[in-house]
């Protein structure tokens, strides 16, 4: 049966990150809040954590939010909100299934795209107004659990192997590429760290034009059940003897990486 792409478990952990927002923001003791909507565009890519996959481009994706900014003093506020965003990036690596007679090993690219929802968790410094522009700088965390994770895979025919382990490299053509729902290999929970920087341009009371460039980018592996076969680098495989057949088999292990973006963000706050 073919899963949907989208997480069963989101709603009951969203509500469970709301309710921690709102008593955040009530313990905060605010001279003033500062609300605002943005558009982010960003280009994410992936990190791999191990050598058995690597990286194979960034993606450009979208995203948007809700800026809250409780001021304490005129130049610092703790920052959050509410950011929806997408992301991904394109991987290859190595899969296969160990047989009686030999095994079997396919070269996969697959290009994931995840979408998640966020509140940000960040420190905010700001410099007095200077002419009508006010510059600032952030620096925190994000809280953001997975919504949607589906991806494009394409696989091709890479090797074979008969019983007495003799490898045969067929590196035949790739096939057609398949949407699959990637829900049961990403973890629901997404930890990240958030750096940024920009300024806010008043036009007339508290209304502005916010600009600013962010990186975010998740602090854990975000892969979760996602066999695939060990190599050193490259096409350079590990082998282990396997006492059932009595060859040398490749080493199964498990993705592991994380993903993150730089994101350009253009709102209004009011």
């Amino acid at each position: 049966m073919k899963h949907s792409p989208r997480n069963p478990h989101f709603m009951k952990h969203f509500l469970l990150m709301a309710a921690c927002f709102v008593t955040a923001c009530t313990a905060v003791q605010a001279q003033g809040y500062h609300l605002g909507l943005t558009l982010s565009p960003n280009v994410s890519f992936t990190d791999a954590r191990e050598l058995s996959h690597v990286g194979a481009g960034g993606q450009a994706h979208f995203g948007y939010g809700f800026i809250f900014d409780a001021l304490f003093t005129e130049t610092y506020a703790i920052g959050t909100g509410v950011n929806v965003f997408y992301n991904g990036g394109r991987v290859a690596y190595f899969e296969g299934t160990p047989t009686s007679e030999g095994a079997v090993i396919h070269r996969v690219e697959l290009e994931h795209k995840q979408q998640y929802v966020e509140i940000p968790l960040t420190f905010k410094m700001r410099t007095k107004e200077i002419g009508y522009s006010t510059y600032y700088g952030q620096f925190g965390v994000g809280l953001g659990l997975n919504v949607r994770s589906e991806g494009t895979r394409t696989a091709s025919l890479f090797a074979t192997s008969d019983s007495l382990g003799a490898w045969d490299v067929v590196n035949a053509a790739a096939g057609d590429p398949a949407l699959v729902s990637l829900v049961d290999q990403t973890l629901l929970f997404r930890p990240s760290m958030i750096i940024g920087l920009g300024f806010e341009r008043r036009f007339t009371g508290t209304t502005g034009l916010a600009v600013g460039l962010r990186y975010n980018m998740a602090l854990r592996n975000q892969y979760q059940a996602f066999p695939i076969y060990q190599t050193r680098t490259g096409n350079e495989f590990l082998f282990e003897f396997d006492e059932n057949t009595g060859v040398e088999q490749p080493v199964s292990g498990e993705m592991k990486g994380k993903t993150g973006q730089i994101e350009l963000c253009v709102g209004v706050m009011f």
